[in-house]
C-alpha cells in the first residue's frame, strides 16, 4: 500500500513538473481604430509548427513548451500589420492591431475576347485524402502550384477543391491565400485581400467565387486553402488528393514550415485571360 501511495505521489509530482514547463499566452485581438475583435488571425512561431488562430470573438489561447521561451509569437492577418511579442506567460492580454493601408488592385481593361482555363488538379483518387483541419484550434494549410499561360496576365475567377467523405461538420470558414512561386515553393504572400467565405461541407467539389476580389497575377504562383477550425466543436475534414500531380505543399500549423507532399491535393483555379 505504501509503495502504491509513493508511486502515486511521484506520478503527481511528475505531472505537475511537466505542466510547469509550459508557457501559456491568452488574450484578445482588436482593431486599433474600431476596437472590434479581429477574427481568424494566424498566430505562431514562424517555421516551428506551433500556432493557433483567433476565434470569431478575437480571443486566443496557446501553450508553448519552455524550449520556446527565447522565441517570439508572430500575429499575422492580411488586413493588419504583423505583430511580434516575446513568448512568456501572459494572460488576458489585449493586443491592438494596426490596419494596413488599402492597396488598390490594378484593373485591366481590354476589348479582346477572353479565354477561360482551369489550372491545377482537376481529379482525385477515391482511395486518397488528406486531413485539412486541426483539432487543436490551429490551421492546416494546403497549397498547390499554379502555372499560368506564358506571357499572360490572368484574373483568378474561382478556386475549387474536392472534399472527401469522413468529415464531421455541416459548414466551415474557408480562407484562400496567394503566395509567390519561390523556386517552386510557396514564398511571401502576394495578394493582400482577406478572402474568406463560409461554405457547406459535403462530399464533392467546393467552389470559392473570387469575382468580387479582382485577383490579377502575371507569374506562376501558389494558391493556399485554409479551413478554419471551430473552437466550440473540433471536427475532422478531409480533402481529396492524387499521386500523379506534383508541386504541392502543406503546413500543419499557422505560420509553420511548408513541407512538400507526395502527389497533390485536389485544388485547381479557373482563370480568365
Amino acid at each position: 500500500m505504501k509503495k502504491s501511495i509513493s508511486a502515486l505521489v511521484v506520478s503527481l509530482c511528475l505531472s505537475l513538473s511537466a505542466f510547469s514547463q509550459e508557457i501559456e499566452i491568452s488574450g484578445l485581438l482588436i482593431d486599433s481604430e474600431t476596437n472590434n475583435p479581429v477574427e481568424f488571425a494566424n498566430m505562431g512561431v514562424v517555421n516551428k509548427n506551433k500556432g493557433t488562430v483567433s476565434n470569431l470573438d478575437g480571443k486566443f489561447k496557446i501553450k508553448f513548451p519552455k524550449a520556446f521561451a527565447s522565441d517570439s509569437l508572430t500575429i499575422s492577418h492580411v488586413n493588419y500589420q504583423t505583430v511580434r511579442i516575446p513568448i512568456k506567460t501572459s494572460k488576458n492580454l489585449v493586443i491592438q492591431l494596426q490596419p494596413n493601408e488599402n492597396k488598390l488592385s490594378e484593373v485591366i481593361v481590354t476589348n479582346r475576347k477572353k479565354k477561360n482555363k482551369k489550372i491545377g488538379v482537376k481529379s482525385y483518387n477515391p482511395l486518397l485524402w488528406v486531413s485539412t483541419i486541426s483539432t487543436e484550434m490551429d490551421v492546416i494549410e494546403s497549397a498547390k502550384q499554379i502555372k499560368i499561360p506564358n506571357n499572360k496576365t490572368v484574373r483568378v475567377k474561382d478556386v475549387n477543391f474536392y472534399m472527401r467523405r469522413g468529415f464531421e461538420a455541416d459548414s466551415a470558414y474557408i480562407r484562400i491565400n496567394f503566395y509567390e512561386n519561390l523556386d517552386d515553393r510557396p514564398g511571401d504572400r502576394i495578394i493582400f485581400k482577406n478572402i474568406i467565405q463560409r461554405k457547406l461541407i459535403e462530399q464533392g467539389w467546393v467552389n470559392i467565387d473570387l469575382t468580387k476580389y479582382s485577383v490579377y497575377l502575371e507569374e506562376d504562383f501558389f494558391v493556399g486553402v485554409e479551413i478554419i477550425p471551430d473552437a466550440k466543436k473540433p471536427r475532422k475534414v478531409f480533402m481529396g488528393a492524387i499521386l500523379t500531380k506534383g508541386n504541392a505543399y502543406m503546413r500543419g500549423s499557422s505560420l509553420g514550415k511548408w513541407e512538400e507532399v507526395e502527389g497533390a491535393q485536389s485544388i485547381n483555379v479557373e482563370v480568365e485571360y
